[in-house]
């Protein structure tokens, strides 16, 4: 089965994301004073950057695999999935906002906007 361009630009997009969102918390944690504001995550600030970083880069590479995948099966399901497809569009459209939204917060942090 063949995987289709928009599974992988899904990918593409919700890692470069959550990759831009990893790299601003932490230059924002350690040069600009900025603080964690996920409660899960926050502990981990404190404690250890290293598995703070691990945590959160393992959160995105899973979260951008469920995202390639829910795609490419909607994409290559043999009955249509309209209500399905519409659910999985909505979802990823969602986390493409919440992650843009939370990267330029903390880009305001880091430039001191």
């Amino acid at each position: 089965m063949k995987t289709s361009h928009k599974a992988f630009i899904v990918l593409g997009i919700v890692f470069l994301l959550g990759y831009l969102d990893w790299l601003t918390t932490v230059i924002g944690l350690l040069f600009c004073g900025g603080t964690e504001l996920n409660p899960v995550l926050s502990g981990l600030t404190k404690s250890s950057m290293l598995v703070f970083s691990a945590t959160k880069l393992v959160a995105v590479a899973l979260a951008g695999f469920a995202a390639y995948k829910a795609v490419d099966i909607t994409i290559h399901a043999k009955n249509t999935w309209r209500l399905t497809s519409k659910f999985v569009n909505g979802g990823i459209s969602l986390i493409v906002l919440t992650l843009s939204i939370v990267v330029a917060n903390n880009m305001m942090v880091v430039f001191k906007i």
